[in-house]
């Protein structure tokens, strides 16, 4: 399999795992349509941005016509909503839900479970286990291999396995990118 179509199925994968997570912890949940807490503008991995890229092409859009407000948190809000939400890479699928990583602070690597302040503020301490977090870490090392391979698969080498494209670069023409 192709490294886009390998970060596509990873992409399917923590989608069904985010919404078996939004389920299982219900109302702890509040993210929802019109919540922007987390919306930022940020980078992506090569195989992410060029995988958007494609899907978007695809579906007949062209990027480089897609409005980007430089001035907000998050360029491709409009109104609280997405402009790319169909498309949006992993960062955006996983955030506010309870996900397990590693915490390189301090010294010392120990284990942490971050979600979003808005999330689980009800009485009483929350209990997480395996079956109700998000292994962020392990997400995370999946999609760094298939960036690694992706990047190798290029013709050009533009890109290093650590290099990282704005996603507002998706608004350039094709000729600026």
């Amino acid at each position: 399999m192709n490294p886009i179509a390998r970060y596509l199925e990873l992409r399917e994968r923590i989608d069904a795992e985010s919404a078996r997570l939004t389920a299982v912890h219900g109302a702890n949940i509040t993210c929802r349509e019109g919540c922007t807490g987390c919306c930022v503008n940020f980078t992506v991995f090569p195989v992410e941005f060029f995988a958007i890229l494609r899907e978007m092409e695809r579906d007949g859009l062209k990027p480089h016509e897609t409005p980007f407000d430089t001035a907000a948190t998050c360029g491709f809000l409009h109104e609280g909503l997405c402009r790319i939400y169909r498309y949006r890479p992993i960062i955006c699928r996983t955030h506010g839900l309870p996900i397990l990583f590693l915490d390189d602070t301090g010294g010392t690597l120990k284990w942490e479970v971050s979600f979003c302040e808005l999330n689980f503020t009800g009485d009483g301490p929350v209990e997480f286990t395996d079956e109700t977090l998000l292994d962020i870490e392990a997400l995370n090392t999946e999609l760094y291999l298939i960036n690694r391979e992706f990047v190798a698969s290029l013709h050009e080498k533009k890109y290093h396995e650590n290099s990282r494209i704005p996603l507002q670069e998706l608004c350039k023409k094709p000729e600026e990118r």
